[in-house]
């Protein structure tokens, strides 16, 4: 097969059966192949429902994938309704070429959608731009919500949570095996993930399972060095569906394993008053209670960051300069919900604080941080603070990514790449569109991924317009790393020299908007605030 897109339904011969793929033609035109919907573990129907993966039998004949498959069950933040299917263990593969002098490094992407909701395939996003590159992009479908983070201390129900990470896992040892049959380098597989898929990939760089099944990471906008897990979930939600028996692991799963798995990933069971304080993610990663054969966490992140294998390999990271938008244009929607903040003030701590502190400590901490962001008390707060708590949650961010970088710096050897996205486009970033409308300006959570990516919203660009240099710029840098571990492009090298960052002198990071600029970080003058804060609850910083 040559590489001049003839044949249409291209198929290829995986370790566990035959693909058929199709020629997709992207936004700018230069085509690519897709291979959508390739199975890579069994169904986790009926009473595989809530367990780990389990790897998929090979198949005879040859498999149709030229359609991605349904997302993982979830209410849609769209639409507000379930959506999705339990049967979506699959994972999507795009390339630029079959057949090339050298093998293609491969970037395997994990959607954000805070651990419940999310969709892995082109129809959210679409790797068009990446497909201008010499690069395999691949996706990875995984479950979520109750679905894919269900826990139970009985070890004999072999439930000890984390199966959606455990899905990832087993879809990164497929890749690894089928790497070199797509025309893809085994070493020189790069995971990277936004927000929640950003955390995963955290999770998975102190995680020993994974040693070998990449070597580098891209993280944005998502840190987790605790897992901030909330106790009883499991019970909770059976109770909220019915269940009238006590708090008996075996017959709450029993209870769960044969509800409706509609009502399962739409069940809304936090009161009021936790909803106040900010609570809004009940299943979540968790530390397994008991080790088994497949463990992927049985200790924090921050302790496991101390010897991980992952602190070897190279990084790039970071967050967007304007993280707290999504409370802004919130708060300018809903301004009755400032009332959550004047008398629940603990709803501004990093989740860190909030879960590790009693009562009387945490509105303390809380009082410290608005005094500190808004010279106010809680209760004083008004709506003149919007742009006040909009900067206290994007320092919540960069704080949380500055404790891995601090990790990294004291126990790692890998170089690791800080950046800071503040491209602020009058009708590009989508995200803050959506939420805020037109007249709102910022660069807000999810901002970023409308330059990496085609989402529904995208449209297609003028090319003299910056937002195509700074979609080429971004591309270009995040395969350079993939290619090289040097995210310094050809096409940006002129422009900028982009360094790790080093533990003494000035904390530098690349400023990616209309021009790329190597700068002091400038949230990092208020980070000293924050480590008084973790001081002062007892709380570790790395």
């Amino acid at each position: 097969m040559t590489d001049d897109y003839k044949e249409k339904s291209p198929v290829i011969q995986t370790t566990h059966g035959k693909v058929r793929g199709t020629v997709l033609k992207p936004l700018y035109d230069e085509l690519f192949y897709a291979f959508d919907g390739i199975p890579y573990a069994v169904p986790p129907l009926g009473t595989l429902r809530f367990k780990e993966p389990h790897d998929i039998k090979p198949w005879y004949g040859i498999r149709d994938c030229s359609k991605p498959q349904s997302k993982c069950l979830q209410v849609s933040s769209y639409t507000k309704l379930v959506e999705g299917s339990e049967d979506c263990l699959y994972l999507n593969i795009s390339v630029k070429k079959l057949i090339s002098e050298k093998p293609l490094p491969i970037m395997v992407y994990i959607h954000g959608g805070g651990y419940k909701g999310g969709d892995s395939s082109r129809r959210a996003w679409g790797p068009d731009y990446f497909m201008k590159e010499d690069v395999i992009y691949i996706s990875i479908g995984h479950r979520l919500g109750p679905l894919g983070f269900l826990s139970f201390a009985d070890s004999s129900l072999e439930i000890p949570g984390n199966a959606g990470l455990k899905d990832i896992v087993l879809a990164l040892r497929w890749i690894k095996a089928n790497a070199s049959r797509f025309n893809g380098d085994p070493e020189r597989i790069t995971l990277f993930g936004h927000s929640s898929g950003s955390m995963i990939v955290h999770l998975l760089l102190v995680s020993p399972q994974t040693e070998g099944l990449f070597h580098k990471a891209i993280l944005m906008a998502g840190y987790s060095m605790e897992l901030n897990r909330l106790p009883n979930m499991e019970f909770r939600l059976a109770k909220h569906l019915g269940y009238e028996g006590e708090n008996i692991n075996g017959q709450v799963l029993d209870y769960l394993s044969k509800a409706d798995p509609n009502l399962l990933v739409s069940a809304d069971f936090f009161t009021a008053a936790e909803k106040s304080k900010g609570f809004f993610m009940p299943f979540v990663p968790c530390v397994e209670s008991y080790a088994t054969q497949n463990a992927v966490l049985l200790g924090e992140p921050i302790d496991l960051h101390r010897t991980a294998w992952g602190n070897r390999i190279p990084i790039i990271l970071g967050a967007n300069s304007g993280e707290g938008l999504g409370v802004f244009n919130n708060l300018k929607k809903n301004p009755t919900q400032l009332k959550d903040y004047q008398s629940s003030p603990e709803r501004v701590l990093p989740s860190t604080l909030r879960n590790r502190c009693d009562p009387g400590k945490r509105r303390q901490l809380a009082q410290q941080l608005l005094s500190h962001f808004c010279e106010v008390h809680g209760h004083q707060l008004t709506m003149e603070y919007l742009q006040n708590l909009d900067s206290l949650f994007t320092h919540n961010m960069v704080h949380s990514m500055d404790r891995v970088i601090q990790s990294r710096l004291a126990y790692g050897k890998g170089p690791t790449y800080l950046y800071r996205f503040d491209f602020d486009s009058p009708d590009f970033n989508f995200y803050r569109i959506r939420y805020g409308g037109k007249e709102v300006r910022g660069v807000g959570h999810v901002d970023e991924l409308g330059y990496i990516f085609v989402i529904p919203a995208t449209f297609k660009l003028d090319q003299s317009r910056p937002e195509f240099t700074a979609i080429r710029r971004m591309v270009a840098m995040w395969v350079s790393f993939a290619a090289t571990s040097d995210p310094n492009a050809d096409i940006t090298k002129p422009l900028v020299q982009w360094t790790p960052v080093t533990r003494f002198g000035t904390r530098m990071l690349l400023n990616i908007s209309e021009d790329l600029k190597f700068i002091p970080q400038p949230e990092y003058s208020q980070l000293k605030f924050y480590e008084r804060l973790f001081v002062q609850a007892e709380v570790p910083l790395f």
